[in-house]
C-alpha cells in the first residue's frame, strides 16, 4: 500500500508541477527556445533549480532536451542516444577505464563550451556517470548519475 501511495504521490507532483510550469515559463525563455528549435511545436517546460528552465522535446523521433536561465540564454541541448549510438572511441575509453561496468543510459550533451557524451555506467551497485568529449578525452566522472528505465 505504501508502494501505490508513493506512486500516486509522484505522480500528482509530476502533473501539479507540469501544469504549473508550463503557464509560467517566462516570454524570454519562449522566444529563445523557438528562435533556437524552429521546428518544435510542443514541448514540455518544467524548472530546475532556481535559475533554469527545461524544455523537453522530439526531433526527428529522438528524446531531447534544453536548458536556459531566466533572460533565455541557453544552457544546453542534451540527445538522449542507445547505446549502439555511442561512438567506437568513446566506447573503448569506457572498457578501457572502467572494466566490468555495463552502459545504462546514454545521450550526447551540447553546451555553448562544449560537446561530449553523457555515459552512465553501472557495476553491481556502483554507478557512474562519465562525462566523454568525442576524442574520448574523459572530462568528468560523477557517482550515481541519473538512470532511464
Amino acid at each position: 500500500m505504501k508502494k501505490y501511495s508513493m506512486i500516486l504521490a509522484a505522480m500528482f507532483m509530476a502533473i501539479s508541477f507540469t501544469a504549473f510550469s508550463q503557464t509560467n515559463v517566462p516570454a524570454a525563455v519562449k522566444t529563445a527556445f523557438g528562435k533556437k528549435f524552429p521546428t518544435v511545436k510542443k514541448a514540455n517546460w518544467g524548472k530546475e533549480g532556481k535559475t533554469e528552465w527545461e524544455a523537453e522535446f522530439e526531433i526527428n523521433e529522438k528524446d531531447m532536451s534544453a536548458n536556459f536561465d531566466l533572460q533565455g540564454n541557453w544552457k544546453e541541448t542534451e540527445t538522449d542516444l542507445e547505446k549502439d549510438e555511442v561512438p567506437a572511441a568513446v566506447m573503448s575509453v569506457l572498457k578501457a577505464k572502467f572494466p566490468g561496468y555495463k552502459v545504462k543510459d546514454a545521450a550526447f550533451t551540447k553546451t555553448p563550451k562544449y560537446s561530449a557524451y553523457e555515459i552512465v555506467i553501472k557495476k553491481g551497485v556502483n554507478k557512474k556517470e562519465v562525462t566523454i568529449d568525442k576524442t574520448g578525452k574523459i572530462l568528468n566522472i560523477e557517482k550515481g548519475g541519473e538512470e532511464s528505465d
